[in-house]
């Protein structure tokens, strides 16, 4: 007799094993797409510390610790657990964790519960949950485009006092 014998008209006692049927696969909880520019999210994980700059063309989410400037053409995502010690300067921007440094957002900031900003922020518009922290200065819209300048009269001034003094 072979152990690969199909004789269908075997009568073996011990019944054949058949393993019980699986649920079909089931994929995880769908992550809702930050994606603004269609490309892949980039992603620094929690436990990362990242010294230096950071220069990306698509969208990034930061879980971890960046010491330096984080620019994107894209979205820049930080996690509660995401910190950056710089400024940021992006197309737009959802913070929940803690930013040290100046944001340029050049259309919309959203400011979640747990966002500890102290710096300044230039932004198209912002959007502020209760709870968030936040110290320093807000510009927004057409002013957050423009630079600011001092009033016309203190530069006639000073350079007219400086010639006068150094006469």
């Amino acid at each position: 007799m072979s152990i690969f014998s199909s004789n269908k008209e075997s009568k073996d006692p011990t019944p054949s094993y058949t393993p019980p049927p699986q649920p079909a696969h089931t994929a995880p909880a769908p992550v809702p797409s930050y994606s603004s520019s269609g490309s892949g999210m980039t992603s620094i994980s929690e436990g990362t510390v990242l010294d230096g700059q950071i220069k990306i063309e698509g969208d990034i989410r930061i879980e971890g610790i960046i010491k330096g400037t984080v620019t994107s053409k894209g979205k820049v995502i930080i996690s509660p657990s995401g910190k950056i010690d710089g400024d940021i300067i992006c197309q737009n921007a959802e913070i929940s964790g803690h930013v040290t440094g100046k944001l340029k957002v050049a259309d919309i900031l959203i400011l979640r519960e747990k966002a500890n900003i102290e710096g300044d922020i230039n932004t198209g518009k912002l959007v502020i949950e209760n709870g968030v922290k936040f110290n320093g200065n807000c510009s927004m819209g057409a002013a957050a485009v423009s630079t600011p300048s001092t009033p016309k009269v203190e530069h006639a001034v000073k350079p007219a006092n400086m010639a006068t003094a150094n006469a």
